[in-house]
């Protein structure tokens, strides 16, 4: 195990949850530092807080107390100090040859009021990627927006067809029958499993609750909101905002372009390519090889 100076142990304490243990978490480093660190950590001799002394903090041409200091900038400062970021992750990936360098460092960001369908597309990137989503099991949806529509969403193509009347109509009677069954099937519920003496109130009343969501559940349409929590690694939020982009729903796409711009603003160096020179050929790929295996699809079974 290493042996740091005082000076060392100075500099490396607001980094490292010790520096004395094989054991620590890395604290207080922006998501490109560390993607970075551990990508030269896998190329070297050294280890992770002896490289991050030698070849980060005291190389100077890395600008690293810039980038360290980003996140307690504000204006142009901020600004700069991004730009700085972003050279340092270039100057990686040119050095070390290493594009996994994505693979280790990411962002937590939330989706919300988004449909079920759009929240499948976000949960399904399951590599690299974790999700949580609001759950229809635990919550009622039965509740109304400020101008009394329900909670459901409408695709911009569907709202401006001749459907259109005839879409809100559905989703509205899906949730007023929702709406309209929850107290009798709670009261079904409770007579069907009264509650026992080793049961608390509350326990009780959370699993007559959980119960009734997971029957009337049934009603909900796809496009009732939801909302989405995920952390990723920057690889696999970029891909997903290109699938994302790729997409024929306008909801779908519209999304990526708002977690684009969120997550530039935390890891643009990770999610840059999204669009641009690399991204939008694959988008162009991803769109087209749909379209063709979908056309495939009705030729050879009529689907």
């Amino acid at each position: 195990m290493d042996e740091f100076s005082f000076e060392e142990k100075k500099v490396l304490e607001p980094f490292f949850t010790n520096l004395d243990k094989n054991v620590f978490v890395l604290t207080n480093l922006p998501e490109v530092v560390k993607g970075a660190l551990f990508s030269r950590y896998s190329r070297s001799d050294k280890s992770l807080r002896r490289l991050l002394l030698d070849e980060f903090i005291f190389d100077e041409k890395m600008g690293f107390r810039q980038i360290v200091n980003f996140s307690q900038k504000t204006g142009a400062e901020q600004v700069v100090a991004i730009q700085k970021a972003e050279e340092f992750y270039d100057r990686v990936l040119v050095g070390y040859g290493d594009d996994s360098v994505a693979e280790l460092g990411g962002a937590h960001i939330a989706v919300e009021n988004v449909s079920n369908i759009c929240a499948k597309v976000l949960e399904d990137s399951r590599l690299g990627i974790s999700p949580l989503e609001k759950s229809t099991r635990y919550v009622f949806f039965d509740k109304k927006t400020s101008n009394g529509k329900y909670l459901y969403f409408t695709e911009p193509d569907i709202a401006g067809s001749k459907f259109a009347e005839n879409y809100a109509n559905l989703c509205d009677e899906l949730f007023d029958e929702y709406s309209r069954q929850i107290e009798p099937t709670k009261k079904f519920l409770i007579e069907r499993f009264p509650k026992t003496d080793d049961v608390t109130d509350r326990a009780y009343k959370s699993t007559i609750k959980a119960k009734a969501c997971d029957i009337l559940r049934v009603f909900l349409p796809a496009a009732t909101l939801s909302n989405v929590g995920l952390f990723g690694n920057g690889r696999s939020l970029e891909y997903l905002l290109v699938k994302m982009y790729a997409s024929d729903l306008k909801e779908i796409r519209s999304t990526a372009q708002l977690m684009h711009t969120e997550l530039n603003k935390v890891i643009p160096s990770f999610v840059r390519r999204a669009r641009g020179p690399f991204g939008d050929p694959t988008i162009e790929f991803l769109n087209s090889s749909m379209h063709g295996l979908q056309k495939i699809a009705e030729q050879d079974f009529g689907a």
